[in-house]
Parts: structure tokens; C-alpha cells; sequence
């Protein structure tokens, strides 16, 4: 069973605190217990979380150079990437304080699927059902 029930419905966003339609290229393909999950991380990472990516169409992921079977298109959508965020400490150009406090609070809240990719940016993927658990980094495209 997806850990998502259906996609985000135009008034689920009112149960979402940290998070607004317009941080998301696809508010609509959202998977709505995805969502308050990640509720739920970004209150506990207390940190700002700037989503660079979240449901690809194939053609788009193809362009990207997502994997073949990227969880990245699946509907509903249960994955985000997560961009850079230097409010806070810009002394630290890899945000990585942001980076820990993301990565301790999703896996403290079940999440079992975690990516780093090269530039720095975080994959949070609750697909464990459907893909093999673990935490991967991407270098130079290949994980």
C-alpha cells in the first residue's frame, strides 16, 4: 500500500502549517499523508526547506536525468528534493547544520529513504513499500 491515500485536495492545505501550494510545482499531485509528514519534519528540523523538486511528468524526468523508475512520478507523490537554505548560516556554503537538523527529523519521523545529491541537496522519499530503504549520494550522476 503507497503511504499516501490520494493526492492533496485543494483544502487539505489548510492542515499544512509549514508549506504552501506555491513552494511545489504540482500541489495537486501531492500525496496528502506525504504532506503531513512533511509537516511534521520541517516543525521538528526547524529549519526553512526550499523544495526544488517534487512530481515529474516522465518526459520532464528524463530531461533531468532521474532514475528510470524515480519515485519522482509516482501519483500520488510522496518525495521531494530539498534545495539550499543560507538564512541562517551563511558562513556554511553546504548548509549542512540545515542538512543534519532535515535528515535527523525525517528519519526520526519513519523516513527510511534518503538521497544527497552532489550540489548538496536532500531527496526525503517515503516509497519504502514500492523501493529498497537506504541512504544514498549521488556523485557525478551515479549513486
Amino acid at each position: 500500500m503507497s503511504f499516501s491515500s490520494r493526492t492533496m485536495g485543494e483544502q487539505d492545505w489548510d492542515e499544512i502549517h509549514y508549506f504552501v501550494p506555491g513552494e511545489f510545482k504540482f500541489p495537486d499531485k501531492m500525496g496528502y499523508e506525504f504532506m503531513l509528514w512533511l509537516d511534521r519534519v520541517r516543525a521538528s528540523a526547524k529549519v526553512e526547506m526550499r523544495i526544488t523538486s517534487d512530481y515529474r511528468s516522465p518526459q520532464h524526468n528524463a530531461e533531468v536525468g532521474g532514475a528510470k523508475k524515480s519515485s519522482h512520478m509516482d501519483v500520488p507523490c510522496n518525495v521531494i528534493d530539498i534545495g539550499g537554505v543560507y538564512e541562517y548560516y551563511p558562513e556554511d556554503p553546504n548548509w549542512n547544520r540545515h542538512r543534519f537538523a532535515i535528515i535527523r527529523a525525517a528519519m526520526k519521523l519513519g523516513c527510511v529513504r534518503i538521497g544527497i545529491y552532489q550540489n548538496g541537496s536532500l531527496h526525503l522519499d517515503r516509497t519504502e513499500d514500492r523501493r529498497p530503504s537506504g541512504l544514498w549520494v549521488r556523485v557525478n550522476g551515479h549513486p
